[in-house]
């Protein structure tokens, strides 16, 4: 009764913004946006997917990296806006349905995060969304098939040629069991240049991957 009212008085104090424009928005029909906003995520269009050459198969992202997208992405990146998950799973969980078919995958599994940067951040948000993207195609979520075994610099904060050098030997293999012969869906938050997908790619097709998809929220 306590914590209801409690959160009613903060509610009135500090009512809920759209997290693009930031103004006062009650995230009616469960979006974190206001309609103005929503209207104006720019998705990425046509092609629908893009064909890459070994060992990533094809990669899918839902947004271009600036505006409102860019916004929903560092509010659960850097502010553990955790409540944004429904709406960014959902969304991402259609794009993948759309242009991957109904049957997209065997399995999903995250671009896994170093556990330093694990360690100061909390979470991992390629884990999360992966979770929720998992739940949504009812498939198994291997969370443990990659590791990053060592520390790697954020790809958005490096020039495209020092990407690929960056995440290379960065992963190795985890326990997860059944890559031979998988269709793998990897899930990360926003596609760059494609090196960290395709680092990860290569290890999988050499443990005997079918093929590995990667589905972003973002490209840029």
């Amino acid at each position: 009764m306590l914590t209801d009212l409690f959160v009613g008085v903060r509610s009135l104090l500090s009512p809920a913004r759209c997290v693009g424009c930031q103004l006062p928005w009650s995230e009616e029909g469960s979006s974190p946006l206001c309609p103005a906003c929503l209207k104006a995520l720019p998705r990425c269009r046509f092609p629908w997917c893009q064909k890459f050459g070994p060992p990533l198969d094809q990669a899918v992202s839902v947004f271009h990296y600036e505006g409102a997208a860019k916004e929903l992405i560092a509010s659960l990146k850097y502010s553990g806006r955790t409540s944004l998950l429904p709406f960014l799973g959902q969304t991402l969980t259609e794009t993948v349905l759309e242009r991957l078919g109904p049957d997209p995958a065997d399995a999903v599994l995250p671009v896994p995060l170093h556990p330093t940067r694990l360690r100061e951040r909390t979470f991992n948000q390629a884990h999360l969304l992966a979770k929720e993207l998992a739940d949504n195609l009812d498939l198994p979520c291997w969370t443990h098939a990659l590791v990053r075994r060592r520390p790697t610099l954020p790809q958005t904060q490096l020039p495209r040629e020092a990407r690929k050098t960056n995440v290379e030997k960065a992963f190795s293999l985890g326990p997860d069991p059944l890559i031979r012969s998988a269709r793998l869906l990897l899930v990360d938050d926003v596609f760059t240049t494609g090196s960290t997908a395709a680092s990860c790619a290569k290890l999988l097709k050499q443990a005997g991957a079918a093929s590995v998809a990667v589905a972003a929220l973002a490209h840029g």
